[in-house]
């Protein structure tokens, strides 16, 4: 599926964005000044030949050749091959493969972990554009984190720095898909909100949700509006996930003392309803420390933000843009 949303010029640097996320695949043709021409997406591939046949359909329908391709993958990515070196779940048939082969095509393929290429569109035409030190949480079916540390991307050595979302808030916690127990992505995601609801449900509370006739359970946005509209089961899963969210927030704040605080991806749709209840907490227990308040800010560039980002990557790498 397709959608256009504005023309281009014949000589104008068009890059083609691609994020692989966990349930739905997105891509779109992106100018330099970071606006998605036309967008596609699709639900997402579990074989490299349907990530390669969707790619393919997309560069056939270019308004005119795109001068590469940036893809933003969840998991551990190898910036300077593009190989995905780890990627668990339901994107695991992509591990040990280079995207760039797996895309095979004559088009430069470059690629980065799913937040930073979500941080990197911040950086660029968002929140955080002229920001040096920033860092943002991407809330989504799971966790992920993104650090701009002094005007560079924080990668680390094997490329696993950044991954907030795998950082332990309870020691005494659930296992994790990243194999740690407690992770903020155990209690602080639409999984871990979905669980913790239905635990609900299955004990028999009483809750103003339930499962419907297709047997589909209360999604994370119904969820959040029943603990705004009264239902102690609700109010008591979402006071609880967003004190693990204050409480690991705090922790990165004293960890990178940064400029801005970003929160991104589809739970942070809720805006100021979502962080409102704990800002002050924040605030009062980083102020001795850090002697401020960091702004809490929310993604700029939403929706297409890590496709908008992933073009980016291709036009920092052919030096038409720079951080």
């Amino acid at each position: 599926m397709s959608e256009k949303k504005s023309s281009t010029d014949a000589g104008e640097p068009l890059a083609l964005g691609i994020d692989i996320g966990g349930t739905a695949i997105k891509a779109g043709i992106v100018k330099i000044c970071g606006d998605v021409v036309e967008t596609f997406h699709q639900p997402s591939p579990r074989t490299p030949s349907t990530l390669r046949d969707f790619v393919s359909s997309i560069l056939k329908r270019a308004p005119h050749p795109v001068c590469g391709i940036g893809i933003g993958c969840k998991g551990i990515i190898d910036v300077s091959s593009t190989r995905v070196q780890s990627s668990p779940g339901d994107l695991r048939f992509l591990e040990g493969q280079l995207l760039s082969d797996v895309i095979a095509t004559d088009v430069p393929v470059c690629a980065e972990n799913d937040a930073r290429t979500a941080l990197l569109a911040e950086v660029l035409w968002g929140a955080a554009h002229g920001r040096r030190n920033v860092v943002m949480l991407t809330l989504g079916t799971g966790v992920g984190g993104a650090v701009l540390l002094d005007g560079s991307m924080l990668r680390g050595m094997t490329g696993v720095a950044g991954h907030l979302g795998h950082v332990t808030v309870d020691p005494g916690g659930e296992l994790c898909i990243c194999g740690n127990y407690g992770c903020l992505e155990t209690l602080f995601s639409s999984r871990a909100i979905e669980s913790a609801y239905w635990a609900h449900l299955h004990r028999a509370a009483a809750t103003q949700l339930s499962v419907d006739a297709a047997g589909h359970l209360p999604n994370t946005e119904a969820i959040f509006r029943a603990a705004a509209e009264g239902d102690e089961c609700a109010r008591y899963v979402v006071d609880r996930a967003l004190e693990h969210l204050a409480s690991a927030i705090v922790s990165f704040m004293h960890i990178f003392d940064p400029e801005i605080f970003i929160l991104g991806g589809n739970i942070a749709a809720a805006g100021p309803a979502l962080i409102a209840p704990i800002e002050d907490k924040i605030a009062r227990r980083t102020k001795t420390m850090l002697g401020r308040q960091v702004p809490i800010m929310f993604q700029k560039i939403v929706g297409y933000g890590g496709v908008a980002g992933a073009a980016g990557l291709v036009f920092l790498q052919q030096g038409l843009l720079t951080i």
